[in-house]
């Protein structure tokens, strides 16, 4: 619904978004990983700081939130960091930086009913605002803490899915990474 009207669907998809992503990162790790010697990692696909540096803040700036929906969103999602942010901290950040045309490919090739009116203008402002937060470091966060997250780029215009010697060296990276957490 979004993709087919963005004015009236933004808002209430980048809210039930970033809310979802909540729940998400609020849940325990299974109980089996807190008796592991090593502390559990948990990875996920984007988190509670994507949504509103990336996505909603895209959605304000193409003008499909509203001035006064943008700083509904960020007034509560700015009190919901501070009620719950020493459980939803960020220790880094992996960017699998791609271009919006292999984006799209990957897209088209996923076939993905809901993602059909994704259109590449919009994939090439998703991507400006990743570079703005993860490469340049110019958007502006709130929240001091999520400033210093060191961020991991990983090339991924190459055909990491179907080559072995790809991926052996993006697990090696990611690894690596870690261990400097």
């Amino acid at each position: 619904m979004m993709y087919q009207d963005p004015q009236r669907w933004s808002y209430t998809f980048q809210t039930y978004s970033c809310v979802s992503r909540m729940r998400i990162q609020l849940q325990a790790p299974p109980a089996h990983l807190l008796n592991a010697k090593e502390s559990p990692v948990q990875v996920y696909e984007r988190s509670v700081y994507s949504d509103r540096y990336i996505f909603a803040l895209n959605m304000f700036e193409l003008g499909c939130i509203n001035t006064t929906e943008w700083a509904t969103y960020q007034d509560w999602h700015s009190l919901m960091v501070e009620q719950f942010g020493h459980r939803v901290e960020l220790e880094g950040i992996i960017y699998l930086r791609a271009s919006p045309k292999m984006c799209m490919e990957r897209l088209k090739s996923r076939g993905r009913p809901e993602e059909e009116g994704v259109k590449l203008d919009y994939l090439e402002t998703l991507h400006r605002q990743h570079e703005k937060w993860l490469v340049e470091k110019s958007t502006e966060i709130h929240f001091e803490k999520l400033k210093k997250i060191p961020v991991l780029q990983l090339d991924a215009s190459v055909a990491f899915n179907s080559d072995p010697k790809v991926q052996n060296l993006f697990v090696a990276k990611v690894k690596d990474f870690f261990k400097t957490l």
